[in-house]
């Protein structure tokens, strides 16, 4: 009874650590005309593998400094940019369908 009880204990601490989503979520910056951009924390560390420290606090700091963000930040490295250069990730200057997404109606 007591290897039973230690057994479902374990399956379940198990599921919650395999369940366990990455904090952030999903931001989503409005960018009129062009199509809002929304941020995916799970494509960046789950599929992708980068850890937070990565991107926190050096390029990002919070959601609250980074309400409003303008291309010219993105292409200076001083946000996107830092990975979205062309070498690490897919360059923003050449892609800018798979970012901004404007909303059908």
């Amino acid at each position: 009874m007591r290897y039973l009880l230690i057994s479902v204990v374990l399956a379940l601490i198990a599921a919650s650590v395999v369940s366990a989503r990455v904090g952030g979520g999903d931001i989503t910056y409005e960018v009129k005309h062009i199509g809002n951009v929304t941020f995916h924390h799970d494509t960046h560390v789950e599929t992708m593998g980068f850890s937070c420290t990565e991107c926190h606090p050096s390029i990002f700091e919070s959601r609250e400094k980074h309400k409003s963000l303008r291309m010219s930040h993105k292409r200076q490295a001083t946000s996107c940019g830092a990975c979205h250069n062309g070498k690490k990730a897919f360059d923003l200057s050449a892609n800018c369908y798979v970012c901004h997404k404007k909303e059908v109606k």
